[in-house]
């Protein structure tokens, strides 16, 4: 093979090595891809996966709270009120004893103690008023019942901006609420609580709490089993969650979420 035979034999050997190379790179690049594409779609699924089990979990515990509520109400507290009836008949019954009517006021206390608290917790468990008349007339009635205390001032303003219908995602926001307030009521020593709902950029509502409290190092604070609940509610609304706080300065917790079904 002369020089000028073996110049293009080279070049055309170069230039197969070339396209192969290219092909392996194609092929690899693109199996690559798909096994990209696998990964994603079987972490999409699992997450999928996780979020329905999340959902369940969430919805059998809402449902066993209304079950123990429904139980406290019409079963527990009936049979306190029935005990109580029936002490009242025996105290009218009994000789006038100093020590006896002590005692039988004593136990009257006892029990109407007992049944109040038990419709507090029924109600806190399953407030009655969210299943008949909905999310909007509970919050005022939370509000209504954390500003009878006298010593705590709780404002809600533009509730009316929430545009959520579904229940179940209502029943969530009224959730997180409740543990922000209860929080808040345990630990801040506040005076005044605040609530305001806000409407953002794309279809999606700002709830922000606010209290005027003793505040904590949010880096130092431990999270417990309450600010857990609050991003489980969050996570299942599609949301986000920001928790704001310093000593002395109070504390600020925004949540922001879709504003639809």
């Amino acid at each position: 093979m002369n020089e000028n035979n073996f110049t293009p034999y080279i070049l055309s050997s170069i230039l197969g090595m070339l396209l192969i190379g290219i092909l392996v790179i194609w092929f690899l690049n693109r199996a690559q891809i798909k096994i990209s594409k696998e990964k994603i779609k079987r972490q999409e699924q699992k997450l999928e996966f996780q979020k329905e089990l999340l959902v369940n979990t969430v919805r059998t515990q809402e449902k066993e709270r209304e079950r123990i509520a429904k139980e406290l109400h019409d079963d527990v507290t009936s049979q306190l009120s029935i005990i109580h009836l029936n002490l009242h008949m025996l105290k009218e019954r009994l000789d006038s004893e100093p020590e006896s009517d002590n005692l039988i006021d004593h136990i009257e206390t006892s029990l109407k103690n007992s049944t109040e608290r038990t419709r507090s917790i029924a109600h806190e468990l399953m407030p009655s008023i969210f299943k008949k008349f909905g999310f909007h007339h509970a919050l005022k009635e939370l509000a209504n019942n954390v500003n009878l205390t006298n010593y705590i001032e709780l404002q809600v303003e533009n509730e009316h901006l929430l545009a959520i219908t579904n229940q179940f995602n209502l029943l969530h926001i009224y959730r997180i609420i409740q543990e922000l307030i209860n929080n808040s009521l345990k630990y801040a020593e506040a005076s005044k609580l605040q609530i305001i709902f806000e409407s953002i950029e794309n279809n999606f509502i700002q709830l922000s709490y606010s209290d005027n409290g003793v505040g904590f190092n949010t880096k130092q604070q431990n999270e417990g089993l309450g600010m857990g609940n609050l991003k489980t509610r969050i996570e299942l609304l599609n949301g986000e969650i920001d928790l704001q706080s310093a000593p002395g300065l109070g504390t600020k917790v925004i949540c922001k979420f879709p504003n639809y079904d």
